[in-house]
């Protein structure tokens, strides 16, 4: 099958119509290519580039940017710069880079929560919205009783992470668990820092789940809750290593739409940080 069958595939599965200006698309490569292999990442990180080339890979299907802005806006000219070498991987290796962004998240339900959903094997335990509803924010959660460093080591096993950031206090018991997408310093009105503050404070959650955080708001908010000895924790997996699992989960339904003999391989791209 060729790269353009692949990604009408891929666009088949997600059922949504894309805008003229989607990140979505191919990056780098060839539609016309003969597809020897397929490998699902988050993010085409330069050790994905070889996990694809020793597993025979010539077509990558990644959530993230490729080339380090959101719309892969890419001049650099400098020779020894990231950028030119990962291009002479793609190129030496005849390599395809796919982007699978928006439609993924377009998609009812978002591709990413649902993957995540069913990765962690919460399917019973939501709350809201509905399942078929998923969006990337306000993802709510009851799980069976547990405590706040039970459900991180639950996480880390999940997520195939050493370490979880966490506030709060780490033998609090909890069940109300909200992935709430990004907590960051903007309008209350989108992923607003009033809005998951509003969350903790009026007890609808007792555990927020956010890809990135900052520290000046809802933070300090469940920093106080657990010096009181409240059941509330945040927990900061990072944003790829959350949305890994919904690339995780993606493969599995690709692999069911393409031929048997052609192999659709998912490698995480990992935690990207280092702790000393």
């Amino acid at each position: 099958m060729k790269v353009k069958e692949i990604t009408a595939i891929l666009e088949k599965i997600h059922g949504v119509s894309l805008s003229e200006d989607t990140v979505d698309g191919i990056k780098y490569g060839d539609e016309n290519a003969e597809v020897t292999g397929i490998m699902v990442s988050c993010c085409a990180s330069i050790e994905v580039l070889k996990k694809a080339v020793e597993e025979g890979c010539n077509l990558i299907i990644v959530h993230e940017p490729v080339f380090y802005t959101h719309k892969d806006q890419y001049s650099w000219e400098n020779s020894q710069s990231a950028y030119k070498q990962k291009l002479r991987i793609l190129r030496e290796n005849n390599i395809t880079v796919y982007r699978d962004h928006d439609q993924i998240h377009m998609q009812k339900p978002d591709g990413i929560s649902y993957g995540i959903m069913k990765e962690l094997g919460w399917e019973n335990y939501l709350v809201s919205p509905a399942s078929n509803e998923l969006e990337f924010t306000h993802i709510l959660y009851q799980i069976p009783k547990t405590t706040v460093r039970e459900l991180a080591d639950f996480l880390k096993q999940k997520m195939n992470l050493k370490t979880i950031r966490v506030i709060g206090n780490l033998n609090a018991e909890i069940e109300k668990v909200m992935f709430c997408g990004h907590i960051l310093p903007v309008a209350a009105d989108t992923y607003g820092e009033h809005e998951f503050t509003d969350v903790i404070q009026n007890n609808e959650a007792d555990v927020l789940i956010p890809g990135e955080l900052i520290d000046w708001t809802t933070a300090s908010g469940v920093r106080d809750a657990g010096q009181l000895g409240l059941n509330k924790a945040i927990m900061e997996v990072g944003h790829f290593n959350s949305e890994e699992l919904g690339m995780k989960y993606f493969a599995r339904l690709l692999k069911q739409e393409v031929p048997v003999d052609l192999p659709v391989v998912f490698v995480p791209a990992a935690d990207m940080y280092q702790y000393i």
